[in-house]
Formats: C-alpha cells, sequence, structure tokens
C-alpha cells in the first residue's frame, strides 16, 4: 500500500501524525544545520527529534492498539527535545537579548526562535493526534 491509499484509510489522528513526522524530520535536518554550523550541536537534541520521527511514523504506518501509544511517547520526545534545545540556547538569549558577549554565542536568535517554533508546531499538532479518534468506528461507539 503506497502513502497516498494509506492516507485515504486512516483516520485523522494518523494523518496528523504523519504531518508531525514530516515536520520531526525538517526541524532533525533544520537542527543539524544549525547545530554543526554555529558549533551548538546536542547529541541528546537529536536522538529526541530522531526518536519523535520515528515513533510518529510508527503511529501513521502501524494499524494496531499498540501503534496508538507511539504519538504520546513522540510528544514526550518532542517535550524533552523542547526543553534542552531551549536550555541550550541560553547563552543566545542572554547575549541578544543584552546586547554583550558575555557568553560569545553565535548564530543570533532568528534561527533559535524558528526552531522552537517548528518543535512547538510538531509537539501541539502530535498532541492533538493524542485527542482525535482514530477512525469514525471509534466515535460512534463513544
Amino acid at each position: 500500500m503506497n502513502v497516498k491509499e494509506k492516507l485515504g484509510s486512516n483516520g485523522l489522528s494518523r494523518n496528523i501524525s504523519m504531518v508531525t513526522a514530516l515536520l520531526s524530520l525538517v526541524t532533525l535536518i533544520v537542527y543539524i544545520i544549525y547545530g554543526v554550523t554555529f558549533n551548538y550541536f546536542d547529541t541528546v537534541v537529536c536522538v529526541f527529534l530522531a526518536a519523535a520521527f520515528a515513533l510518529s511514523a510508527i503511529h501513521f504506518l502501524i494499524d494496531g492498539k499498540g501503534a496508538r501509544a507511539c504519538n504520546l511517547l513522540a510528544v514526550m520526545c518532542l517535550s524533552g527535545a523542547i526543553a534542552l534545545f531551549g536550555m541550550n540556547s541560553y547563552p543566545v538569549w542572554a547575549d541578544e537579548l543584552n546586547g554583550i558577549t558575555m557568553y560569545g554565542s553565535r548564530g543570533g536568535l532568528v534561527p533559535v526562535v524558528a526552531l522552537l517554533v517548528l518543535l512547538l508546531a510538531a509537539a501541539v499538532a502530535e498532541i492533538i493526534s493524542c485527542f482525535i479518534p482514530e477512525r469514525e468506528k471509534e466515535v460512534e461507539a463513544a
């Protein structure tokens, strides 16, 4: 079954997980570029993003009760990435907002804010996916 057929047969919750998987993958690529370019690469943030991508993709691709928990686990991974990246970006915020170079930060606030927006968008989308029933049958049964 190809992705187009899968999109038609899946419910809204699993399709949102596919969007989250794509957002997580884009965020992972942008983070790797940012981390290597400005020397702020953190392996744990990278692992959190890769895990969020994998879990969202599993929720989209696999039809089973166990796969339903994957979107919740993806939210936890995205939350960890947001927290750790936010903590690691403190020197950039301090230097840029105070107009000083106390921490010797590089890169400015634009890439930091862009990454945080991507992370928050992915987390919110996956949280929404957690609260939407998988199929119309689940709505009728409830």
